[in-house]
């Protein structure tokens, strides 16, 4: 089976399996994630409703030629649209309110010239190479969130600036994400000890210098902690140092104090053979590091 027959499979199989397949239609879309990544995904959309759960199908049909069987694979497909659903079911007129959705509106910082196409069509702010964007969210569990960019068809339909945008975004991510500040000697102790692979190990030598992990208490998306507002000012003032960001992945950054003797060469070349041969291109942020001013409070970028 090609891989759009895989597709189209799975698009006529999918609705029948549901217990009101008529209130349903599956649509098959093409998508631009983070970075430019292309995927495939399935959507079920509810008649009379304005959002659909989306299932992307093109790591289920590498499963599919390694031999996983069709059957099995839909039933995986349909039992996680089957899940989302109702978490999904939001009338069509909602996003025509903008009092109602900027309550839930948040931040979100991504890469600009990896996802420069994407930007031509949303409201974002420049950040260094970076971009601030803004997004809705529409659902967060323990199991992870769901949100829809914000684009200028939005921004036109709700007759607000991109200030007013900021201003709510900002405070609502503040305060549904908060930030978390951890030794980077912690985080790694606690997963080696909950890693059933590393039973034995209970510490790890100490190092030359103190990094620090910056994220939220969600850890999906926690770079956006940079901008919190006072947040990387007063860290700076209880270590009694600037500090270097460099970005881990869109999920956290690292926080390395200047005070230490550290070449700004060498931290930028650790950056980039991260990026090349650990982080997911979906997860990228930046090839460059940052430095943190105390005393202009402000944030520059070193590449």
């Amino acid at each position: 089976m090609t891989y759009n027959q895989f597709l189209n499979y799975v698009k006529e199989q999918s609705v029948y399996e549901l217990e009101h397949p008529e209130d349903y239609q599956a649509t098959i879309n093409h998508v631009i994630k983070n970075n430019s990544v292309e995927l495939d995904g399935i959507c079920l959309h509810k008649h009379g409703e304005s959002l659909s759960p989306t299932v992307y199908l093109n790591n289920f049909y590498e499963q599919y030629q390694d031999g996983r069987p069709l059957k099995s694979i839909l039933n995986e497909i349909i039992s996680i649209l089957s899940q989302d659903i109702p978490k999904l079911e939001i009338s069509d007129t909602l996003l025509d309110d903008y009092d109602a959705i900027h309550p839930s509106i948040i931040l979100r910082i991504v890469n600009y010239e990896k996802n420069s196409h994407l930007l031509e069509n949303c409201p974002y702010l420049p950040f260094c190479d970076l971009a601030i964007t803004f997004r809705w969210l529409v659902h967060q569990d323990a199991s992870g969130i769901a949100s829809a960019l914000i684009t200028n068809r939005e921004l036109e339909r709700w007759n607000v600036s991109i200030d007013e945008l900021y201003q709510a975004a900002i405070k609502n991510t503040m305060r549904m994400f908060p930030s978390s500040i951890r030794l980077m000697q912690d985080v790694l102790s606690e997963y080696l000890s909950n890693n059933v692979a590393y039973p034995s190990i209970t510490s790890l030598p100490e190092p030359d210098f103190q990094v620090y992990v910056l994220t939220n208490t969600s850890h999906i998306n926690g770079s956006t902690c940079v901008v919190y507002e006072h947040l990387l000012h007063d860290f700076s003032k209880q270590i009694g140092s600037d500090l270097y960001i460099l970005p881990s992945s869109i999920h956290e950054v690292l926080l390395v104090p200047t005070k230490y003797d550290l070449q700004e060469n060498d931290l930028l070349a650790l950056v980039q053979h991260a990026n090349q041969t650990v982080v997911e291109i979906t997860d990228y942020l930046s090839d460059s590091i940052y430095r943190y001013d105390s005393k202009q409070n402000r944030i520059l970028m070193i590449s």
